[in-house]
């Protein structure tokens, strides 16, 4: 995945294939000013959606109390839901929330790629599996 404000990991021997983007949500604000004096639900440190949900809140002017840091969406929401604070959730993680968690779609995005070894591209296995990757995208509710 690539999020925005984290820029993209590069692997000299890996190439990708873009697959879709999807946008980011945030539970029960309708902005990340908004959550301010909020605590926050992220995942783990050290991982693309922690440093995401991080560098947004500084983009919007301040340092997130992180009260819980949980590395499954179902488990962010069913936090949020408890009111154990808000988080930015990918759409295809928030497909069916729980009915006390309002999403507010921001203008962030999460990006999803193939990924294969380099010089490979062209070989009919991985052509085949991009190729079912790319079908399989667009049946997605994007």
């Amino acid at each position: 995945h690539e999020y925005d404000f984290v820029p993209p990991v590069t692997d000299a021997s890996i190439e990708t294939e873009p697959l879709f983007t999807e946008p980011i949500y945030l539970t029960d604000r309708a902005s990340i000013p908004d959550a301010r004096d909020d605590s926050w639900i992220m995942s783990k440190p050290g991982t693309l959606c922690h440093t995401m949900a991080i560098r947004a809140c500084q983009a919007a002017g301040f340092e997130p109390r992180v009260r819980h840091h949980i590395d499954d969406f179902d488990t962010v929401l069913a936090f949020a839901a408890a009111g154990q604070g808000v988080a930015l959730v990918p759409r295809l993680a928030a497909l069916s929330p729980p009915d006390e968690v309002a999403l507010t779609r921001l203008p962030l995005s999460r990006r999803t790629h193939a990924a294969f070894r380099r010089g490979y591209g062209d070989h009919p296995a991985v052509r085949a599996a991009v190729a079912a990757f790319h079908t399989a995208a667009t049946h997605l509710p994007l």
